[in-house]
């Protein structure tokens, strides 16, 4: 291997723990294994991360980002409604591309619940959702006085139940015509508690 900046090696070593977490688990993302899996020695890895828990951390950054920037909503997505319904199907993408990604992801979210000091790792972590997510529906043509960050709660809460049922299952999501009612749901109950 060639010499590696270090933001290029920050980059291989979060690459290949996202790749380790997804395909072992958790529990078998050790720094040897994930040093191994990026091609560098121990001290690389140290050198570029204090530890396992800033290795995680930056994972979870990563999984996050990479599903709030992906499949952009579709032109045809103009309502909250739509919109709402689009941002769950992003969710339901990922189960039946990367599943082993989605679980890394709960994986990632209860050892932050679990872990002292890293608590705000997992609110960070639905903040940035719920933020990402509120700022698409704003746009919407009939976002008018609703309360996006709301809606936009109420949705990461059902992507929630959608995604960890589906997990436990074996199955990859809901039909179209259950995406189509979950949206109106989610936007008739956010409409309710307004009033």
């Amino acid at each position: 291997m060639g010499y590696l900046t270090a933001a290029e090696r920050h980059s291989r070593i979060v690459e290949a723990a996202t790749r380790v977490i997804a395909r072992d688990g958790l529990a078998a993302a050790t720094t040897r294994r994930i040093a191994n899996e990026a091609g560098v020695n121990l001290a690389a890895l140290h050198y570029s991360f204090k530890g396992k828990d800033e290795i995680y951390a930056a994972v979870d950054d990563t999984l996050r980002a990479s599903i709030i920037g992906s499949n952009p909503e579709p032109a045809e997505a103009h309502t909250c409604q739509e919109i709402t319904r689009s941002l769950i199907s992003r969710f339901q993408y990922l189960l039946r591309t990367d599943r082993q990604a989605a679980i890394a992801q709960y994986e990632l979210l209860l050892w932050a619940l679990r872990t002292p000091h890293k608590v705000q790792l997992a609110a960070r972590s639905y903040q940035s959702f719920i933020g990402a997510f509120a700022d698409r529906l704003e746009r919407a043509v009939d976002a008018g006085d609703r309360d996006v960050t709301l809606l936009a709660r109420y949705t990461v809460g059902a992507i929630d139940g959608i995604y960890v049922q589906n997990l436990a299952a074996g199955t990859d999501g809901v039909s179209e015509s259950e995406l189509d009612a979950i949206s109106r749901a989610i936007v008739d109950i956010a409409d309710a508690v307004k009033q």
